[in-house]
């Protein structure tokens, strides 16, 4: 029997592997790929490597939840005797506890993900699996869902005025908005613009199960951490998220990586990208390709958001005559970008804020883009786990390496000084006597600072 919520028509997607037709019957699966794709809380689960995928996110789950405990013990050390000021303890006893209970509300939240049980030490999790996008941690632009659901209409308002804008009057048709974030503009182009259907796809498991739920009408209650707090109350505020009124069944969420894209050729008359094009761990020109490809002749691809290309690649961080330039190289007519400054990330509960100037365009397909290569294949030991794993030149260098680092973190024992260190150094004549202190001091230099900038990051 067919999953009532799986998106219809299942032709509009495709197998992330190698691009074929897709079945659903007891679930979706991919024949020739001989690979079945499991549904997360009723959600197609569409990653190339969906049991890989599923473990990358369980360990940031618990990571982020270690974390959370981590930071809640922290206040709570805090609070010695020596803290007398009454506001001060105050402010420790609300964070301690917030992080508490805000960590039990996110583990059944993301119970779906079956992250529930066999979580390991969060260094482990912290050293191993980086196969997702880099820039996307559980947490990566948490605010959003304060932002969408619970402060108020004006930012999401400006969002939808800008995207409502660029579509123009026409009807948007069936439409692919990639990067759905915490949900609301696509809860508000599906309620007022009538897409048919929309499918809103996104890789974070926190927005989508947490939407998800929106969508359907209930309510969630979360906490916020804003950045530069107004008072010693605004340090973690419970708020209650929920959506106008429930989505109607022509909206559809899918786990899905943009990159590695599970959508079908020329299937939607419209695809938009908010907040996306610069964020991607793609080159813009590649990703101006796959968006022609997922669009019928003479359909749109709308786009709205910063442009702030920060890639570690020179070459592509791109600027706005150079995105013209490479959109219309893919395949579309000339287009008109305009910018409009608009709230960004104002909580009320905050003096953190900005004004950003957004850029949105509408572009329509004229041409089909240059077909992309197919994607490079994992390597058979990757992709079988019983292989045995070839000693590459690149791992033999990084095995001394991390042996070292290894070494000299064990060296740390709480009585040695940093001279201690490197003088056992000197004696198994692993370094020179007038280099092994400078090193030692600067290896501990960054693990502290690395520290640090952990714990800054944290609520």
């Amino acid at each position: 029997m067919a999953h009532p919520r799986f998106i219809r028509p299942l032709e509009l997607l495709c197998c992330p592997r190698c691009g074929g037709p897709l079945t659903d019957r007891e679930a979706i699966a991919c024949v020739p790929c001989d690979i079945t794709y499991p549904a997360i809380g009723g959600l197609p689960w569409l990653f190339t490597a969906p049991e890989a995928a599923l473990g990358e996110w369980r360990a940031r789950v618990h990571g982020f939840l270690a974390g959370l405990e981590s930071q809640a013990a922290r206040y709570r050390a805090a609070l010695t005797q020596d803290v007398t000021r009454a506001a001060t303890r105050n402010r420790l006893k609300l964070l301690a506890s917030a992080c508490s209970d805000h960590g039990r509300r996110i583990r059944a939240l993301m119970a779906p993900l079956g992250a529930g049980t066999g979580a390991a030490a969060p260094e482990l999790y912290s050293a191993l699996g980086v196969t997702l996008p880099m820039g996307q941690g559980l947490a990566s632009y948490y605010a959003n869902l304060h932002r969408d659901w619970g402060w108020g209409g004006a930012e999401n308002e400006a969002a939808y005025r800008l995207v409502d804008t660029a579509l123009g009057a026409g009807p948007p048709g069936r439409t692919l908005l990639l990067g759905v974030g915490a949900g609301r503009l696509a809860y508000d182009l599906h309620v007022r613009r009538h897409p048919a259907p929309l499918v809103a796809a996104d890789l974070n498991p926190l927005f989508l199960l947490a939407a998800q739920r929106l969508f359907a009408g209930e309510s969630l209650e979360l906490y916020e951490f804003p950045l530069a707090p107004r008072d010693v109350a605004s340090h973690a505020i419970l708020r209650r998220l929920r959506a106008p009124a429930p989505a109607g069944p022509d909206l559809h969420l899918v786990f899905a990586d943009v990159t590695h894209p599970p959508f079908a050729a020329g299937a939607f008359d419209t695809v938009i990208t908010p907040w996306l094009i610069d964020v991607l761990d793609e080159d813009f020109a590649v990703f101006a390709r796959r968006v022609n490809g997922w669009l019928r002749p003479g359909g749109r691809w709308v786009n709205s958001g910063s442009l702030a290309f920060g890639g570690e690649e020179p070459a592509h961080r791109y600027a706005l005559e150079e995105v013209r330039e490479i959109v219309v190289g893919s395949g579309f007519a000339p287009v008109e970008p305009t910018e409009e400054a608009i709230p960004y990330l104002c909580s009320p509960a905050s003096r953190h804020g900005r004004i950003e100037t957004v850029v949105s365009f509408a572009a329509t397909k004229t041409a089909e883009a240059v077909r992309l290569p197919p994607a490079r294949r994992s390597p058979d030991w990757l992709e079988s786990t019983d292989l045995p794993v070839p000693l590459l030149p690149e791992l033999a260098g990084r095995q001394l390496e991390l042996r070292v680092l290894a070494h000299v973190a064990s060296l740390v024992d709480g009585r040695r000084s940093v001279r201690d260190i490197a003088r056992v150094l000197v004696e198994q004549r692993l370094m020179a006597e007038a280099e092994a202190e400078p090193a030692v001091r600067a290896f501990l230099a960054r693990l502290h600072e690395e520290a640090r900038a952990r714990a800054a990051g944290s609520p």
